[in-house]
């Protein structure tokens, strides 16, 4: 039983997040052809500094809210658990408060230090949404505690879909007052979604304390207590959390610097920046939300399942977590390797040239391979997140990144590899943290990727050869568009056939099981 609500939680979270990401991707079609490549550069210079205050004022807490409920739930103290999410949402606030402000106040600075002073309103725009988005990750944070994971998934399309009708219509609106003002429109939608969001999870919370009224109890720990359990274990998270958006910053300074060095001009650079961070990085997160998915449910029950004493079913939920992120993360892989250049020219082919084709082409080619290693840094983070060894990532992630900017700093400045230079340090890095992360989940939990490898070799091996041969024979027939759509069709059938054979029924008398016995 616990098993299927942690794969219906996982499923759910999956579903809802891969249609949000569809959507922000079917979002960035209009998007890019109203801001053009420039326009899309100047929309992601924001986002670097944006994402580290969100990380810096969200990023812990809402982990430890999850944690802390799931263990009390575990210990039947429910009071307590309602009495972590009340101190929770008086912390976050205060702390997105801040951010916000400070975001206002620097703007223009930080506009004029990232090379284009122009988009510094655009930061006033992005301040109210730090503040709704840290109010929004406590409700988040509680229900997953909960392991009640349809109010999470909902919010985030909700909040996807305002985001998408008032970016594009604010977006055409102002396009006529210039780029600027047309990136400010898409920025100010971000703020409203995010606004949205806040107020269904708050209907859904209310609704909840109605149907969940907890009585105090003798265990009910002390204001000081809980709020000390919250800070100490939301620091370690926190750090590890802001480590990444720290270095996406400095990327944010150094590309277009180290571009121009090259002998790029500034529009140049900052398209480059735009056609790897804005197309290329925003496709290859779209499998990686499967990871993520997985360890929002993880936590939780990996929490429980240590506060219980329950060590098999720790390594069960760590094993079963990464047979499900390296299948999927591989197999999307793959197809992305195949269909590249498809996927771009049907997404950009109109608002982009044939330049930019290629050369996101090329840039989703060498980032395809760091799907799988994204996917397994989620998960090996939120497995030591859940045995509260917090401490772990964050010197992984630290030393990653330390090794990311260095390889920045080398390989971009070389002509042939320029902006190429941000995908291999990226896989540089995330290699890194895999590694160290996973040494460590072995050692706690004693669970392992070996196990479902061979599966997971067979099931890779099958989409690549279907997708591709599929595709070869369709292009004959259909055309390059419809080849795509049908190939990919096929690939994802290969994948749950493959899937039914060798893992559903492997302990029940399936084709694998029989050929173990024989």
């Amino acid at each position: 039983m616990k098993n299927k609500l942690f794969l219906k939680g996982a499923i759910v979270l999956i579903v809802c997040n891969l249609i949000g990401k569809i959507l922000g991707a079917i979002y960035r079609i209009p998007l890019s052809r109203l801001l053009g490549p420039v326009g899309m550069g100047m929309y992601q210079l924001i986002f670097p500094l944006y994402t580290m205050l969100l990380t810096i004022s969200t990023a812990g807490i809402p982990v430890a809210i999850s944690k802390l409920v799931a263990e009390y739930n575990a210990k039947n103290e429910f009071f307590n658990s309602k009495k972590i999410f009340k101190i929770a949402v008086i912390l976050l606030t205060v702390l997105s408060f801040l951010s916000a402000i400070f975001v206002a106040i620097a703007a223009k600075f930080i506009a004029t230090m990232q090379g284009n002073s122009s988009v510094y309103v655009c930061y006033y725009a992005i301040a109210p949404a730090i503040l709704f988005v840290g109010i929004l990750s406590a409700f988040r944070g509680y229900f997953q505690g909960n392991i009640l994971m349809f109010p999470t998934a909902i919010s985030s399309l909700v909040e996807q879909v305002v985001k998408m009708a008032f970016g594009l219509f604010l977006a055409g609106k102002w396009l006529q007052y210039g780029v600027e003002y047309a990136v400010l429109g898409a920025i100010v939608a971000i703020s409203i979604s995010e606004l949205v969001a806040v107020v269904f999870l708050f209907i859904n919370y209310l609704i909840y304390n109605r149907r969940h009224k907890v009585l105090k109890g003798k265990t009910s720990q002390s204001f000081k207590f809980l709020s000390k359990s919250i800070i100490g274990l939301s620091l370690p998270v926190t750090a590890s959390s802001i480590i990444a958006p720290i270095t996406n910053m400095i990327d944010s300074f150094l590309v277009v610097n180290l571009l121009m060095m090259t002998g790029y001009s500034s529009a140049e650079a900052t398209s480059f920046l735009g056609l790897q961070s804005g197309v290329v990085e925003s496709l290859v997160n779209v499998p990686v939300i499967i990871a993520v998915s997985i360890s929002t449910v993880l936590l939780p029950n990996i929490s429980a399942a240590q506060v219980s004493g329950s060590k098999e079913k720790v390594k069960e939920l760590a094993e079963k977590s990464f047979q499900i992120a390296l299948c999927i993360s591989i197999c999307c892989s793959i197809c992305f390797f195949i269909f590249g250049k498809q996927i771009l020219t049907f997404l950009y082919g109109k608002s982009f040239s044939e330049d930019n084709i290629l050369t996101a082409t090329e840039l989703l080619f060498a980032g395809s391979f760091n799907i799988v290693i994204l996917s397994l840094v989620q998960v090996t983070t939120a497995i030591l997140q859940g045995v509260n060894k917090t401490k772990i990532p964050v010197k992984s992630l630290f030393i990653g990144c330390g090794l990311k900017i260095a390889a920045d700093c080398i390989l971009i400045p070389i002509k042939k590899i320029n902006i190429f230079g941000v995908v291999i340090s990226a896989a540089i890095c995330y290699l890194f943290v895999f590694f160290r992360n996973y040494k460590f989940v072995k050692e706690y939990t004693t669970a392992t990727i070996k196990k479902p490898i061979f599966y997971i070799s067979i099931q890779a091996v099958s989409v690549a050869v279907f997708a591709f041969v599929s595709n070869v024979l369709c292009k004959i027939v259909l055309g390059d568009m419809l080849s795509m759509f049908v190939s990919g069709l096929v690939a994802v059938l290969v994948f749950f056939v493959v899937y039914y054979v060798f893992y559903l029924y492997e302990n029940e008398g399936g084709l694998f099981y029989r050929l173990k016995i024989k």
